[in-house]
């Protein structure tokens, strides 16, 4: 067996909810392989979701992890969800912008990064962020919602309401973005 098949069995167990007996097979990946960044990364999260007094060891199995593959995405994602659970929205929003610029035509990086950013009271840099996930992924009608959510709150209505629209013809009757459009309408009237 190798590293990458102990990372597995642990991940299985995990979703069974077998914490104890997947650490095991994290620690096994992790001996087998001390620079294994997905075993770091599975090890990492178990520890945040489970046990909450070890979250400072799942943050130290995330930053080996980013000081193991400084240039793989994956590691900047998790550690931004990890800190995101924290509400660490600030920390987060550096990790998920750094994984949306290591991967720039990844659609789920950039809403997670403008996610990040909006969260983080960075309203400027979400909409930069909303804008790169319209330009990768046109047909989405949620990023056009989204995209008019942040240009609404950014003070820009008439882009909103454009957006609101695009999104609006892409899925019709849409219950938030018709919703949104209405409170859009109410500040500019």
């Amino acid at each position: 067996m190798n590293q990458s098949v102990f990372n597995v069995l642990g991940e299985t167990l995990a979703r069974l909810q077998q914490d104890e007996e997947a650490e095991r097979w994290y620690i096994a990946a992790l001996h087998a392989q001390p620079d294994h960044v997905p075993a770091h990364i599975t090890y990492g999260k178990l520890l945040a979701k489970n046990q909450m007094s070890r979250a400072a060891e799942a943050e130290q199995w995330f930053r080996k992890a980013q000081r193991l593959a400084p240039e793989d995405p994956s590691v900047y994602h998790h550690y931004g969800e990890f800190l995101a659970s924290r509400r660490r929205y600030k920390e987060a929003a550096n990790m998920y912008e750094k994984a949306a610029e290591l991967r720039p035509d990844d659609h789920e990086l950039a809403v997670a990064a403008a996610t990040a950013m909006r969260q983080a009271v960075r309203y400027q840099d979400a909409e930069r962020w909303y804008r790169k996930a319209v330009s990768i992924k046109p047909t989405d009608a949620r990023s056009h919602t989204n995209l008019g959510a942040i240009l609404h709150l950014n003070g820009k209505y008439r882009e909103a309401a454009e957006s609101y629209r695009e999104a609006l013809r892409l899925q019709p009757n849409d219950v938030t973005t018709l919703t949104n459009l209405h409170k859009l309408h109410s500040v500019m009237t």
